[in-house]
């Protein structure tokens, strides 16, 4: 009985402090490519200016099937306001991946580094660079639909 009581317990104080994590998050603001939004860019404009953390989600997908697609998630690094009108963030650089969606795997390229800069305007930028030569191989800026999480 006792063995019952405090595994119910652990199953309980889990299930809270997992739906406490989910409850931290909060979608604020959603923009695409075409510079179309939903939600008030000032609440997003407000929690950083509060110093909130803020996550950004984006996804890709294959043009002629939709239904091979990667969805991203990461912590927003640098932010930045523009004309009280528009919030920038930068990510991490990260090690270059491939998708392979035949194969249900993801490859990671061997000395190159990604980063992204997401713009709640839609006009959001890339940028890879080879970590060994130092040398940037690409900037390539493009319209980017991104989901706004603000740490509550």
């Amino acid at each position: 009985m006792k063995k019952s009581v405090a595994l119910l317990l652990v199953l309980f104080s889990c299930t809270f402090l997992f739906s406490q994590e989910n409850d931290r998050w909060k979608l604020t603001y959603t923009n695409n490519g075409k510079g179309e939004s939903k939600g008030d860019i000032q609440d997003l404009i407000d929690a950083v200016r509060k110093g909130n953390r803020i996550r950004i989600y984006w996804y890709g997908a294959r043009k002629n099937d939709k239904s091979k697609k990667v969805e991203h998630f990461a912590e927003a690094k640098f932010l930045t306001i523009m004309s009280d009108t528009l919030v920038f963030a930068q990510i991490d650089p990260i090690i270059g991946q491939t998708p392979k969606y035949d194969e249900q795997t993801i490859s990671l390229k061997e000395n190159i580094e990604w980063t992204l800069i997401a713009a709640s305007n839609g006009k959001s930028e890339s940028m890879t660079r080879n970590v060994t030569t130092g040398e940037i191989l690409g900037h390539d800026p493009f319209p980017l639909s991104i989901r706004w999480y603000v740490e509550q």
